[in-house]
């Protein structure tokens, strides 16, 4: 169910960003995209699982809501209303992140990485992360060699996370393609878990299909965040940190579009 909090913003502009190529702040309104989310919310609720499209006999349980409602607590989940080349509407959906550790989930749009290259990448830089780690716990705490080895598995760590993130293809609507890193226009570090949030996903699929975005709009499903900031059933603006630095570019040339 929608709460009071996601009545009050629920016809805000909840996707833009600026774009440092253009300088100028990128936006797309969320009117559109509230049905589409208010008939979504209805079918999770019903239904209880995210491959509601499919027959009963052959839903996956990896792909069950109830990890939404433990100590996991919830995810977002987003609609973008596009128009096709021919200006017939085009309803895309996406969930963040994974669910339940599944990448692709039949109606949902992908995400930005290949899940086979990331898994991989990981699995690598666990063999060079885990020993660190397995060394630094037996060695005495706050010793010299200790914060040696603390600093060593950071670097390790960067290192691990620079390889990630350059897996990352980030698209927008003048046909250009940058790496992860040219997307985010922010000088610190691009936060872990960057560019696998419901708009980045939703944005670069439609980039590739030659889709016009016309309303995005993202909500919160499952047991409310710890801090409370964050309730089932309410609307919430892309994130600060992570999608809002790439958003400015992904959303470049989304007015030029002629459909």
């Amino acid at each position: 169910m929608v709460t009071n909090e996601g009545k009050e913003n629920i016809d805000a502009i909840s996707c833009f960003g600026y774009c440092k190529d253009c300088g100028e702040i990128h936006e797309l309104p969320s009117e559109l995209a509230i049905p589409h989310c208010l008939e979504l919310m209805a079918q999770l609720g019903e239904h209880r699982r995210i491959d509601f499209d499919v027959a009963l006999e052959d839903a996956d349980p990896r792909l069950s809501t109830d990890g939404l409602y433990t100590a996991m607590r919830g995810r977002m989940f987003g609609i973008l209303v596009c128009q096709d080349a021919e200006g017939k509407e085009v309803i895309l959906r996406a969930f963040s992140s994974r669910h339940n550790g599944v990448w692709n989930v039949s109606g949902w749009v992908p995400p930005l990485v290949d899940e086979h290259r990331f898994v991989a990448e990981v699995a690598l830089g666990n063999l060079d992360i885990h020993p660190l780690t397995d060394l630094i716990a037996t060695l005495p705490k706050e010793s010299k060699e200790w914060y040696l080895k603390i600093a060593e598995r950071r670097i390790v760590s960067h290192g691990i996370l620079a390889k990630l993130n350059a897996l990352y293809e980030i698209h927008n609507f003048r046909n250009e393609k940058r790496s992860l890193e040219a997307a985010f226009y922010l000088e610190k570090g691009i936060p872990v878990g960057t560019g696998d949030c419901c708009a980045p996903k939703l944005l670069n699929y439609a980039a590739i299909h030659h889709l016009k975005p016309i309303s995005m709009a993202e909500f919160f499903w499952g047991k409310e965040t710890a801090s409370g900031h964050r309730k089932e059933g309410a609307f919430y603006a892309s994130c600060a940190e992570k999608c809002q630095p790439l958003l400015g570019f992904m959303l470049c040339g989304v007015n030029n579009l002629i459909h």
